[in-house]
């Protein structure tokens, strides 16, 4: 595995990319017993409500849709890693919480907008609606995960499974409770390697969808922009009298041509999220629980080592509790190690193709949004000069 540059760090990361999304743990063969979509996202009083759809791969059982909110998906992945033997999963990351108060929509607002914003944006529940069916996707076909009883009932029975309010913050508990162990330098190289990995492209990808975002960000002020310059040409064109029918004219043709600029820029925003940006805010997230697992391997690491201390230092009447001390933090050490290693590989062939396709998706859509955009123009422009020409 190479390790990270001096001055940047290769992403040619272990091995090629898979073509599949969730490419198959090694030594396993996992089918998942779901498929699932998230049809619509309907603000709800204070909460937002997802229709989730979902079919067994296998026999004739027919589609099942259920409606659940934000926070029974933040109760089906406390669930999930909480359960035995899940040590070492790099869990597939929840999506941000929907802004559905006005006080969140206006601070949003004037973050995308600028502080000038006299109006709020739209709400992001199409978005939404995509993000939190990525992630169940990513948890069906997930081979540690796909076939657990509490995701079948979560996807499968109407009623919205009981919860206790989860505490904020705990999902990412791990992360802070054992980030004072980071200077803990690995047994295994491998292991040593992938953690600093991590660390840096962690701090890289973030960066990136934050400016990747901030681009987005200021196309959507250009758009408010235009919209403003296109209704003053309009209004402009419309009060007309015989000395100023001919500029009044070409104000509405101009104006026109801007609403059409407004156009493109808007299917360029859409475009954006839905293709590298997208991409960009999943992994970002993605590599934070890649980061919350290898810290969950390094405290097992400190308490095997521990365990090995206490046994040395052990009087002969607690050899024996001692012992069994020992082999269960050994166990569960070692266990961890083995699930995390395909999981690192598996999240790496993943991450690969999912930046790959969103590339290729988002320069596809450039190219496109782009000719259109000159077709328009160019019509315009005809327009423009017929008008000039007295035509």
């Amino acid at each position: 595995m190479d390790s990270p540059s001096e001055n940047g760090i290769s992403d040619d990361h272990n091995g090629e990319a898979d073509s599949s999304d969730t490419p198959s743990t090694p030594g396993k063969s996992f089918e998942p017993a779901f498929t699932v979509k998230v049809t619509e996202a309907v603000k709800n009083g204070d909460a937002v409500l997802y229709t989730v759809c979902s079919k067994e791969v296998t026999g004739d059982t027919p589609e099942v849709t259920v409606s659940r909110q934000f926070e029974d998906f933040e109760w089906l992945q406390h669930c999930l890693m909480i359960k035995d033997n899940v040590a070492g999963v790099i869990f597939p990351p929840l999506p941000p919480k929907p802004i559905v108060d006005s006080k969140s929509a206006e601070k949003q607002t004037k973050k995308q907008l600028g502080k000038d914003a006299k109006v709020l944006m739209g709400d992001t529940f199409v978005k939404d609606c995509r993000s939190i069916e990525k992630y169940l996707k990513l948890v069906v076909n997930h081979p540690e995960l796909g076939s657990d009883n509490t995701l079948r009932k979560f996807l499968t029975e109407e009623e919205a499974p009981v919860r206790t309010k989860v505490k904020q913050g705990l999902l990412t508990k791990l992360s802070s409770a054992v980030s004072r162990k980071d200077s803990k330098k690995d047994i295994e190289e491998y292991f040593q390697k992938e953690r600093d990995w991590v660390n840096d492209y962690a701090v890289l990808i973030k960066e990136m969808s934050s400016a990747f975002n901030k681009v987005v960000y200021a196309e959507q002020r250009l758009s408010v922009a235009h919209s403003h310059l296109s209704a003053s040409l309009n209004s402009g064109g419309a009060e007309r009298d015989d000395d100023s029918t001919e500029l009044s004219k070409s104000l509405v043709k101009f104006s026109e041509a801007i609403e059409d600029m407004k156009h493109s820029l808007d299917v360029d925003i859409i475009n954006n999220g839905r293709t590298l940006g997208f991409q960009l805010e999943l992994y970002a997230r993605f590599l934070q629980s890649a980061k919350d697992m290898l810290h969950q391997r390094t405290s097992l690491l400190i308490q095997y080592e521990d365990a090995n201390r206490a046994f040395d230092k052990a009087k002969p009447q607690k050899k024996d509790a001692a012992e069994q001390a020992k082999q269960a933090a050994e166990t569960a050490f070692e266990s961890c190690s083995d699930i995390a290693r395909s999981e690192l590989k598996r999240f790496h062939q993943a991450r690969i193709y999912a930046l790959q396709e969103g590339l290729v998706k988002y320069a596809d859509a450039k190219i496109k949004t782009s000719r259109d955009t000159y077709a328009l123009l160019a019509k315009s422009l005809t327009a423009l000069k017929q008008l000039d020409s007295g035509e």
